[in-house]
């Protein structure tokens, strides 16, 4: 009877349907090589991840603006400084009041 041991499920095998194996396991085997011989560079890295920060620097406005302003030199005021001269100018209006 099936009442005390049961079945244990199937495992999930997935098969990808677009993806060529043959040539994944051939660039593994020639990077390998590549930093066995001492030639390989971190090029591939680099490119990788900064090609996924422009993805997504480039999916909003304003992280495009903001980054844009900052390779150009443009002035980007912070809470803090703008918070600092709104504190400076109450303090002259005060000053000002008090004296006058």
């Amino acid at each position: 009877m099936g009442l005390f041991k049961q079945r244990r499920p199937r495992g999930f095998q997935h098969q990808y349907l677009y993806a060529d194996e043959r040539k994944d396991v051939l660039k593994n085997v020639e990077e390998r090589a590549k930093r066995e011989l001492g030639v390989a560079d971190d090029k591939g890295k680099s490119s990788h991840e900064d090609r996924i920060r422009g993805a997504f620097l480039n999916a909003t406005k304003y992280a495009r603006r903001r980054s844009e302003r900052r390779l150009s030199g443009g002035f980007i005021l912070s809470t803090g400084v703008i918070l600092l001269l709104i504190v400076l100018l109450v303090v002259v209006w005060k000053f000002l009041l008090y004296f006058n």
